[in-house]
């Protein structure tokens, strides 16, 4: 059986207008000539991924979609009509977002975060923006301090919800102290803490030392770009620092000390200085 939405491996049955054939239970399904490989003919297989073009109509396609069936993606909105949103997933055929599935009024041009779900009657594949009901909370295959893929989908008074590696639901606290993100920002941070009702706490910088390391990348290249000096110190306002920097006033006190102590830079009263 087919997989709609997903990469299917499937045999040639015939040439057809410079393009290929294929014999599913669906139907014959076809591929332009401008997107099939040379040397393919009748008898052999090829992997492609099948959609919906138009209601009852499936296509295949060797255009790697954006996302695909049960994954979460962040797309943009190309269109809107009176049933529904039109979003951009990498393919000729732009997916459809129902009214009904919307959770909040969305504009051309901006990114929205969605599950890819199969349409009611099963004959497709839709957008849905409710993406609470899909999350998975089996995390025992994960571990703390992993490199993971966030993408965010929404922000909270603690800080910002982020969908972790198209799976699981996270949050990156305000208390780190980094810049505000926009909805379907794409992302890389770390299992900070796995919770017992499967939710993540994420953070965007690793631990301890590893945490400085890269913050002193980050201060000695602010600091060059200020030609030598930069005029932030301990009494610096926090958020004058993080919007500067990214970063919160305590890593940054901690990345100064130690680009001090390893004699790279000297601490002024008014800011940080590099040493030439």
């Amino acid at each position: 059986m087919i997989a709609i939405g997903d990469y299917n491996r499937l045999k040639v049955s015939r040439k057809y207008k410079g393009g290929l054939l294929f014999e599913t239970e669906r139907g014959e399904l076809f591929l332009p000539k401008i997107e099939t490989p040379e040397g393919i003919g009748p008898g052999d297989e090829i992997e492609v991924f099948i959609y919906n073009k138009d209601k009852g109509e499936l296509a295949a396609t060797t255009v790697s979609p954006l996302a695909r069936v049960n994954e979460f993606a962040a797309l943009e909105v190309v269109d809107i009509q009176s049933f529904g949103a039109f979003l951009d997933w990498g393919i000729e055929k732009d997916l459809f977002l129902p009214n009904r599935r919307q959770t909040k009024p969305i504009q051309i041009g901006e990114k929205v975060v969605v599950r890819l779900v199969p349409d009611f009657e099963g004959q497709g594949i839709v957008a849905d923006m409710d993406l609470e009901i899909y999350f998975e909370h089996d995390t025992s295959g994960l571990k703390e301090d992993r490199e993971v893929a966030l993408i965010v989908y929404g922000l909270s008074p603690l800080g910002f919800k982020v969908v972790v590696n198209k799976k699981y639901p996270g949050l990156v606290y305000r208390s780190e102290g980094y810049r505000e993100p926009v909805i379907g920002d794409e992302l890389s941070g770390y299992i900070a803490k796995i919770r017992e009702d499967g939710k993540l706490d994420i953070s965007l910088k690793k631990k301890g030392y590893a945490a400085v390391t890269d913050s002193k990348e980050l201060l000695l290249e602010a600091i060059e770009k200020a030609g030598g000096f930069l005029p932030l110190h301990d009494k610096s306002d926090p958020e004058l620092i993080k919007d500067k920097l990214g970063m919160s006033k305590k890593l940054f006190k901690k990345t100064a000390g130690t680009l001090y102590r390893e004699g790279v830079i000297v601490i002024e009263s008014g800011g940080l200085r590099l040493i030439k």
